[in-house]
């Protein structure tokens, strides 16, 4: 008996991340051979999964010569000889499962049907089965069409909220849906003195603080919204200070955008967000998609606000006063001042417990072995 993971993607992101700690949580119960099948280009992958065999041997990791593209889908169906060469690998290795990691629905879809063409149990590990055309991708909607056959293939899934289970089956997955949420490191993540961390960041203490953690790019992330929800409001814009952790693509945007409304904020570079969390007032997540984004826990485990898009794992998790409609700065700026007028509340306490809880990393790699280890019987 065996088990095979399998990620051709060439950029290593936070589902990565998850999957690397769910593996190691599989290698410390299932002492059997784990094979990796892993795209060289993804160097970070390949380095972080050497680390993990030197201290579990069980585990086989096989780089590959290819890597999943923009337009994997149609990839499959014009070029299924590469198809043909990753089934006979499976049928050598004859894993009782394949499990394959997939940020979107075609990355890594050439090991779904591999696995069906082998006759060997697959599952899908997704975290954002949304459509291209919502993510804004080019040529979204024809991508869209060639990816429909994609959720028939998986023997089942593996996703992390309700809202990105009822997704899969909006797209057509018909087969079973596990659902394991992401978890944080809830030692790392705890709440602090809020004054002592404005000083040490040097934020205005005397102002509500908004603050949005990670990548600065407008398309997903959308930093841009909160700038122009609280520019359409000139209460907010006197009593407001925003904070923006990260880098990307249109950190240069941003800058240009926040001198151009004479806004008080900050914008920093990466840098560990647990004394950050500690200095908001709330976090704020205005991305047109997530799934279930793993700074929302970590704000949420470290007592601090979260106010968010109405969708996705944001839906599942936070109260109603706490989300606002996606895409609207008005309904932003009236969810922001709204949290303002009730005294910038804290987390509800069962909600950080349950995150806490529920969430946590140990919590995490005992529910995605133990649903791996299932799966694979």
């Amino acid at each position: 008996m065996s088990i095979l993971f399998y990620d051709d993607s060439p950029v290593f992101g936070g589902h990565e991340v998850m999957a690397l700690l769910g593996l190691e949580a599989v290698l410390a119960e299932f002492p059997q051979p784990v094979h990796f099948l892993v795209s060289r280009d993804n160097a970070k992958l390949c380095e972080q999964l050497g680390v993990l065999a030197t201290t579990h041997p069980q585990l086989l990791v096989e780089e590959l010569d290819w890597h999943s593209s923009k337009l994997e889908a149609l990839r499959n169906l014009l070029l299924p000889a590469r198809a043909r060469v990753l089934t006979r690998r499976f049928q050598q290795l004859r894993p009782s499962l394949v499990v394959a990691i997939q940020g979107n629905i075609e990355h890594s879809s050439l090991a779904l049907h591999a696995a069906r063409q082998a006759a060997i149990p697959s599952t899908s590990y997704i975290p954002v089965p949304h459509t291209n055309a919502e993510m804004g991708a080019r040529l979204g909607a024809l991508r869209d069409l060639f990816a429909v056959r994609l959720f028939r293939l998986p023997g089942s899934f593996v996703t992390i909220t309700d809202e990105m289970a009822k997704l899969l089956q909006h797209r057509g997955a018909t087969a079973p849906i596990h659902i394991v949420y992401n978890g944080v490191d809830t030692n790392r993540f705890q709440p602090g003195n809020a004054l002592n961390a404005c000083l040490e960041l040097n934020l205005p203490p005397d102002k509500s603080r908004f603050g949005v953690i990670g990548r600065i790019e407008f398309r997903q992330k959308q930093q841009h919204l909160l700038v122009e929800a609280i520019a359409g409001n000139p209460a907010l814009a006197r009593s407001c200070h925003l904070v923006f952790a990260g880098d990307g693509p249109d950190t240069p945007a941003l800058h240009a955008l926040i001198h151009e409304h004479h806004l008080s904020a900050t914008v920093l570079p990466w840098c560990d967000p647990a004394r950050l969390y500690q200095a908001l007032d709330a976090l704020v997540i205005p991305s047109r998609y997530e799934g279930l984004p793993l700074v929302m826990l970590e704000a949420l485990a470290s007592g601090t606000a979260v106010l968010a898009s109405d969708r996705d794992g944001m839906k599942d998790i936070l109260p109603k006063p706490w989300r606002f409609d996606p895409d609207n700065p008005s309904s932003l700026a009236t969810a922001l001042a709204r949290f303002i007028n009730q005294g910038r509340p804290k987390p509800d306490p069962e909600l950080v417990s349950r995150v806490r809880d529920s969430m946590s990393l140990p919590a995490f790699r005992q529910s995605f072995a133990s649903t791996i280890l299932a799966l694979a019987g």
